[in-house]
């Protein structure tokens, strides 16, 4: 037996014995609306029996005056009466007799109500089975009753009203063929077993309300209010040591916290536009602050080695990190953070490595890669998709970097694209991204005036281009260096800092709808000799703009994405300069300072790539969110060609040769006490 069988359907929970009662009853019904149709077919057939016998009264009466005798008349109208009764319950009038003609339909009805008995029982058999779990027992049906008692008054008198005026021979004793079956047809009214119908229903209402109830319990749950449950310390901690859970945890707590908080950017850049269109002359609402970012378990107390924005997203930003000045055994020398704009103090992504990071880069076609330069020499892949620490790594051998990697760039299109790394012992290695194992070329860069190794701080690759860079050097030259062809190596030398260069930056237009063809060429370099250059490295060695009004060590240098006369500086002393050379060639036009009033050095800088905003890592490793006006970062179609004009009219600078002892000319070079005839133009 299965005292329990729950379905779940669409709509809820459903019992099946629910069902079964539900057909049961209709299969009751049935047979009460069978057996009153079968009581109206009995009345109607009593009716024309005793329309019958009273013609037949009427003709015998007639007769009697005829015929005093009156037997053949009799004998003749009982043979008709015969013969209609034949008719009436189709049958073969020779088969009427005397005593099995009245009697054939009650024992056809007697053997219909067996069979409906038996039938009957077995339904009942087969419920008590299935509803086992019911709580009263169906009782066996019994059959129907059939007595003369349930002849009403009612019906004789009507008999009796109707014979008026003629011999009453019903409630004599019958004594023909006509008077039994007439006596016969009054006992086939049905009375049903009243209690027993009544027990019946009353257990079929009882196994009902008793199946309804576990879903009334239900649905009052339902409606019930949920009531939240406060886990305790150790449950919560237990919940939280389960690697899916915090995985899961993670991602939906960095969504929301992402949601909230770029709300919060869009509200500050909205607010920045409005104080913009309100003094469009002010030079303080040309850079605006915006924000800090750092994590305290990361980031406090480690310098910014490095940022830059993703080359497929305007909102997200890296930030490379050095080693602690009081580290820990237990903590990474080095990290690499992936930070969104709208999350102050929880970055998108950690990675770490065993030793400090000089400089990360985002891969360029795959937004889950990243690399990174390390202090030991290595080069680093991480990716978002596995674990923190970095998925591959180049080996120690001789044609790879022994040396701290200081600078790297990824050149190329989707289907070919090599890393470019350079160290600072002067040797630049060509990487393909497929293989980290050997460089597939290295070249080992030297100075052709003094034969010292250049040891390259900073380099950068002109647009589009795959086999010339420029590479800044600690002797404060600036080195055009060819990876391919005839001559491989040094070509160039751009000698005009006096101390190590910080950062080479090509200019990014190569458009020569814009007048590309004169500003591709032009490259910046700052210095810790407080200044930053302009150089066009096609006309000359010498630079065509030295910008000296700093007071601190240069440290980074960016050209602005979008307007071609724009870029940033960052310094020692904390600012943040943005120069538009068709505004201003000796000063910037706008310099913003933390809120904080700190004087921390800012190490590294860069834009994202629709110019709206920059940012800027400082050596305690605090990164800050700056946002430019709109117009400064749309700049308008005379803007390029005003800024062409300019530099055609910037004639190279040349410092003066003094004499030796010799007669000859000393090599060139800046000295600080010369630092004023740089500006001297020839």
């Amino acid at each position: 037996l299965k005292p329990w069988i729950i379905a779940r359907g669409s709509k809820g929970w459903s019992f099946p014995w629910v069902a079964m009662v539900a057909a049961l009853e209709a299969e009751v019904e049935a047979l009460r609306r069978e057996r009153e149709e079968k009581i109206k077919l009995i009345a109607e057939k009593k009716k024309e029996v005793e329309e019958l016998r009273k013609r037949r009264l009427e003709r015998a009466e007639r007769r009697e005056h005829l015929d005093p005798a009156g037997r053949p008349a009799s004998k003749d109208l009982g043979r008709n009466v015969d013969s209609l009764l034949a008719e009436i319950l189709g049958t073969d009038a020779t088969d009427v007799g005397l005593e099995a003609s009245p009697l054939q339909p009650l024992q056809e009805l007697a053997a219909s109500r067996a069979s409906a008995t038996h039938r009957d029982s077995n339904r009942t058999a087969l419920l008590h089975t299935e509803l086992s779990v019911a709580s009263a027992a169906f009782e066996p049906h019994e059959t129907d009753v059939y007595e003369r008692s349930v002849q009403t008054d009612q019906e004789k008198a009507s008999d009796g009203d109707a014979m008026e005026g003629t011999p009453n021979r019903s409630t004599s004793q019958p004594n023909n063929v006509l008077q039994k079956m007439a006596e016969r047809v009054r006992q086939r009214a049905v009375r049903p077993d009243e209690a027993a119908m009544q027990q019946r229903s009353g257990v079929l209402k009882r196994t009902v309300e008793n199946l309804e109830a576990p879903e009334a319990d239900l649905e009052a749950e339902s409606r019930q209010p949920a009531r939240a449950v406060e886990l305790s310390s150790e449950e919560k901690e237990s919940l939280l040591s389960q690697p899916d859970f915090k995985r899961f945890f993670d991602r939906a707590t960095l969504m929301v916290e992402r949601a909230l908080g770029q709300d919060t950017w869009d509200r500050v850049v909205d607010l920045g536009e409005d104080a913009g269109d309100s003094g469009e002359n002010s030079s303080s609402n040309l850079l605006r602050y915006a924000d800090d970012y750092i994590e305290e378990r990361w980031t406090s107390g480690r310098p910014v080695t490095d940022v830059e924005f993703s080359p497929l997203s305007s909102e997200i930003f890296l930030a490379a990190y050095g080693q602690r000045s009081n580290p820990t055994l237990s903590e990474p020398d080095g990290c690499m953070l992936v930070w969104n704009l709208a999350m102050r103090q929880r970055p998108e992504a950690t990675f770490t490595c065993q030793s400090a990071v000089l400089t990360a880069r985002f891969h360029r076609f795959n937004p889950a890669l990243f690399f990174g330069g390390t202090y030991s020499g290595g080069v680093v892949l991480w990716d978002a998709r596995a674990k923190a620490s970095p998925v591959l790594r180049t080996p120690l051998s001789a044609k790879g970097h022994a040396h701290p990697v200081q600078a790297m760039q990824q050149v190329g299109t989707q289907n070919a694209t090599n890393l470019v790394t350079a160290s600072n012992d002067g040797r630049l290695c060509v990487w393909s991204l497929s293989m980290l194992s050997l460089p597939q070329e290295t070249l080992d860069l030297k100075n052709e005036t003094n034969r010292r190794d250049v040891a390259v701080t900073s380099l950068s690759f002109p647009d589009s281009e795959t086999n010339v860079l420029y590479v800044g050097a600690e002797d404060g030259v600036v080195c055009q260096v060819t990876i391919h062809g005839s001559k491989v190596g040094v070509t160039e030398l751009y000698d005009g800092h006096d101390g190590p260069v910080t950062a080479v930056d090509m200019h990014p237009h190569s458009n020569a709808g814009h007048g590309g063809e004169l500003i591709s060429d032009l490259a910046l370099s700052s210095s810790f000799d407080w200044s930053v250059k302009l150089w066009s490295v096609k006309r000359s060695q010498w630079p065509v703009l030295v910008l000296d009004c700093f007071e601190d060590y240069v440290y980074d240098v960016r050209w602005h994405p979008v307007n071609p006369a724009a870029f940033a500086t960052v310094d020692g002393e904390g600012h943040v300069d943005l120069w538009n050379l068709n505004r201003n060639l000796e000063s910037p036009v706008a310099r913003c300072e933390h809120p904080s009033q700190g004087k921390l050095a800012l190490n590294r800088c860069h834009w994202s790539h629709d110019g709206r905003k920059i940012v800027v890592g400082d050596s305690e490793g605090l990164l800050s969110a700056f946002v430019l006006e709109k117009g400064v970062a749309q700049p308008r179609s005379e803007d390029f060609q005003q800024f062409q004009e300019r530099i055609r009219q910037l004639p190279p600078i040349v410092p003066k040769a003094r004499d030796t002892s010799f007669g000859a000319l000393e090599p060139r070079h800046y000295g600080a006490s010369s630092r004023a005839t740089m500006d001297v133009r020839h």
